[in-house]
């Protein structure tokens, strides 16, 4: 996608997405986020819609968010969080954190756009703590065969439209193959277009050290 393009779904989505959380999507963010504690890590912030729901447990949301026309929309969003938030436009790749020293990496509609979803929950997993826990919230590939042959044919439409987001990837057996321990997921329909439809939510931790 051009710059322009990237723009021009940011704009969109600042609009359009306020519809969604009134819809079930604020109150789902919120329990799901109610898990996480100490130093978090959001990959891929967009405009800052999980902000405002981490709970007193959290010390610290480091968030992450490489576009730049989604990151311009960040401080607007931190300021008014709950919780101290420190902003960085930074890729999912290449997260700036050493090894073992997060406690809770977040993700939600992100796994779905990131160029290279297997190097990012490599990443996650690297900078977690044994036990940590990865929070996440995602539209995935349907287990309706009719719908995901759709997802699969308008892929590359998507994808152009949409910011890169690819709406038939298995996100849920990418978490597993990436060494995480799915400890909770859940399967749910989002309003919208059929080929988005299809969401996981859950928590998936860092194996501890023997």
């Amino acid at each position: 996608m051009t710059s322009d393009g990237h723009r021009l779904f940011a704009w969109a989505f600042a609009r359009i997405s306020p519809f969604a959380e009134r819809g079930g999507l604020s109150e789902r963010r919120r329990a799901l986020l109610s898990r996480a504690e100490g130093l978090v890590v959001e990959i891929g912030s967009g405009t800052g819609a999980n902000l405002r729901h981490y709970p007193p447990a959290v010390t610290e949301v480091v968030a992450t968010e490489p576009d730049p026309h989604m990151f311009k929309r960040l401080p607007k969003a931190a300021a008014r969080a709950g919780v101290p938030v420190r902003l960085g436009q930074v890729g999912a790749d290449r997260l700036p954190f050493r090894d073992s020293s997060v406690d809770t990496v977040v993700t939600t509609l992100v796994l779905c756009s990131v160029p290279d979803q297997a190097a990012a929950l490599a990443e996650a997993l690297r900078v977690l703590k044994p036990g940590g826990r990865l929070l996440f919230m995602e539209h995935v590939r349907s287990d309706d065969p009719k719908i995901a042959a759709k997802q699969d044919k308008r892929e590359r439409f998507h994808m152009r439209v949409a910011g890169g987001c690819h709406p038939n990837r298995d996100t849920l057996a990418a978490i597993g193959a990436a060494g995480f321990e799915v400890e909770q997921a859940e399967r749910a329909r989002f309003p919208g277009p059929k080929i988005t439809r299809p969401h996981i939510s859950g928590v998936a931790t860092k194996p501890a050290v023997d």
